[in-house]
């Protein structure tokens, strides 16, 4: 059973919606799931998904030397793997 629900938001105004449309476009997503995933952040239903695209954002606005950019992008590749073969197993 799928128990997600539609909502109208009234009244934004262009300034905000384009704010809203911008950060979504910097972090590749649609308006709506931007939207949806900061409605969840405000209300603490924070997931997994959304603490990981903040340590992403932060890592791309802080320089880390090539060296431990390297192990970095070795361990995030390994938690990449074992996530995926969990989800595989479940």
């Amino acid at each position: 059973m799928d128990d997600t629900l539609q909502l109208t938001i009234r009244g934004i105004d262009s300034r905000t919606k384009s704010a809203l449309v911008k950060k979504a476009n910097q972090q590749g997503i649609s308006l709506n799931r931007y939207v949806l995933r900061s409605l969840q952040q405000s209300a603490d239903l924070d997931n997994g998904e959304t603490r990981y695209l903040k340590l992403k954002q932060f890592l791309n606005s802080n320089k880390i030397d090539r060296k431990d950019k390297a192990a970095f992008d070795e361990a995030l590749a390994w938690s990449d793997r074992v996530s995926i073969a969990k989800q595989n197993r479940d």
